[in-house]
């Protein structure tokens, strides 16, 4: 019996639990199965022979391993990267024959995500499952916290940041619990659309980075009378924006290489579907199609994402709150901001694309694409890193490329 920690949590949380072999996009399939120095050796002293002869055929050491806690030792994966150790239901047999405590720290906490703040354990789900983005996605009154104590038994820890610890003295991360809470504040202010939030946040992000070279003593103060009902005149109808973030998500697709470096058929599918709907085959100009792409916004963005804005809204908090955001991607907070609005605005270009193909789109639909975009950017070994790289090549990593991707058309 482990000890009581303090905890931090959505209320969502309480709600979750495996479905298993009723999953539509099992975690079992299209992703490396590691295991843990502990549940490695575990494998090697079983009694079931039956077993024991499938973990010596099966599982093996990690030369290079970065964690003895995580990926010291490898599952073999059969033909179209699933587990040897699911059975035709794709339930678990090391589950059904061993028992949970067989399972290894990964196969225990996925899609639970666990980071250290201050001492306080903060737990989370990923949406890249889809029983969690169904539960956590679909709340309509959005997402609330509580605080508790648990007991903890199998766990992986994400991050671990101690805010008063001396190396972040004149460092932003000294305040990042204040920065995330009022992130996740201004992305929960319902006053104003998605983009506009989303905009907000790049300009309390964009005058924090500047108070905090000029001033920073004086940041708390800054952080605690910032107005989160305030949005720039400069922020206005552009449509000619949408072409010049078709030309860059086109790139990204191209960048993405999906038909090599994705496995997720589903999302092999979707892209070829984008494709065609987008004209991207052709050899023209993009600004030939703005009005098929205005339009196409112009409606998608009316009928579906302001009529499911909570979707996408707590798509939005569920990251910041457990990426450490705004520090998911450096310690630039900046980087944290342009890479968060770049997932949003590559959600909205991919739902886009599919709503012109199927002439319809449902708050189901949505939950199921945001799930399987996640488990395929979420979990890729580069992309996100190179797309950083790339941006800030190209000296993107701005507020007005911000603008680009989030347009205000409706």
């Amino acid at each position: 019996m482990g000890k009581k920690l303090k905890t931090r949590y959505p209320r969502y949380l309480k709600e979750f639990e495996c479905i298993a072999g009723k999953c539509k996009d099992s975690c079992c399939v299209g992703w490396d199965v590691d295991i843990d120095k502990i549940t490695f050796r575990q494998y090697y002293k079983v009694q079931d022979k039956d077993m024991k002869r499938m973990f010596q055929k099966n599982v093996h050491n990690n030369d290079n391993y970065l964690s003895s806690d995580v990926d010291y030792g490898k599952v073999k994966l059969t033909s179209g990267k699933r587990c040897p150790f699911l059975d035709e239901e794709n339930y678990c047999i090391i589950y059904s024959k061993l028992g949970e405590e067989y399972l290894s720290n990964v196969c225990t906490s996925f899609p639970r995500i666990i980071n250290i703040v201050d001492g306080c354990y903060e737990m989370s789900l990923d949406v890249a499952c889809p029983e969690a983005a169904r539960i956590l996605l679909l709340k309509e009154e959005g997402i609330e916290f509580e605080e508790g104590t648990e007991t903890l038994e199998k766990h992986i820890v994400s991050s671990d940041i101690d805010t008063k610890s001396k190396k972040f003295n004149n460092s932003p991360v000294k305040y990042f619990k204040e920065i995330r809470d009022l992130s996740i504040r201004i992305i929960k202010n319902r006053k104003f659309d998605l983009s506009q939030r989303l905009y907000i946040l790049g300009e309390f992000i964009n005058t924090l980075e500047k108070e905090i070279k000029h001033n920073y003593n004086n940041v708390p103060r800054f952080i605690k009378g910032y107005n989160v009902n305030s949005v720039s005149d400069s922020y206005k109808k552009n449509q000619l924006s949408y072409i010049a973030g078709m030309d860059f998500f086109k790139k990204m697709v191209g960048f993405l290489n999906v038909p090599k470096e994705v496995d997720s058929l589903s999302f092999k599918e979707y892209t070829k579907q984008i494709i065609v709907e987008f004209k991207f085959e052709e050899e023209e100009d993009l600004s030939k199609h703005s009005e098929l792409y205005i339009k196409a916004f112009e409606d998608y963005t009316e009928n579906f994402i302001n009529n499911h804005s909570y979707i996408f809204e707590n798509y939005l908090v569920n990251f910041i709150y457990n990426n450490i955001f705004p520090f998911s991607e450096t310690e630039s907070m900046f980087d944290g901001y342009i890479m968060l609005v770049i997932r949003y605005s590559f959600i909205r270009f991919y739902l886009v694309g599919k709503y012109l193909h199927n002439k319809y789109d449902s708050k189901e639909n949505i939950v199921e694409f945001i799930q399987v975009f996640s488990k395929v950017i979420g979990h890729h070994k580069t992309f996100t890193v190179d797309l950083l790289n790339y941006i800030k090549e190209n000296e993107l990593d701005n507020i007005e490329f911000a603008k680009i991707l989030l347009p205000k058309l409706v």
